[in-house]
């Protein structure tokens, strides 16, 4: 286990970098007509991964019924396509639009070249590495998530 000032490090370059990038999408979310919870929305979903409703809202630590009424202004937006799975229509699944994954694209590349500029200077392997562990750590937090609940319902 790491000491509490390592951790307490950690924790703030993340929280740091976070509200970076969230300040570069808030000001291209504003000037697309959208808030900046359906923006970071969008930035959540994958071109051509069709992602449930509920695992939108375990992403985002909210009650599914909040997703709702953000897909819904993102629908009428044009920017997802909200449909039954087809593995179960009860299941709701979330689709970037090409206009929306134009945006998407547009908040990345913000936020990287504006607010983030430092990571285009990391080498390839640093990348990769850095990419690995924030996999792992988002990861294994999702997914306990997700499980507890998928366990409660």
């Amino acid at each position: 286990m790491i000491s509490k000032s390592l951790q307490d490090q950690l924790s703030l370059l993340i929280i740091r970098s976070s509200m970076k990038g969230k300040y570069a999408i808030s000001e291209i979310a504003e000037q697309s007509n959208i808030t900046m919870i359906q923006a970071l929305t969008l930035c959540l979903l994958e071109p051509d991964q069709p992602v449930p409703m509920k695992t939108l809202a375990v992403f985002m630590s909210c009650d599914p019924s909040n997703i709702t009424g953000i897909v819904e202004q993102l629908v009428r937006e044009k920017l997802v396509v909200r449909k039954e799975a087809e593995y179960d229509r009860r299941i709701k699944t979330v689709t970037l639009t090409n206009k929306g994954l134009a945006l998407r694209d547009k908040f990345l590349e913000v936020t990287t070249h504006t607010r983030l500029p430092h990571l285009n200077e990391l080498s390839e392997v640093e990348t990769k590495q850095l990419i690995a562990i924030l996999e792992k750590a988002t990861t294994a937090s999702a997914t306990k998530s997700l499980l507890e609940t998928v366990e409660s319902a």
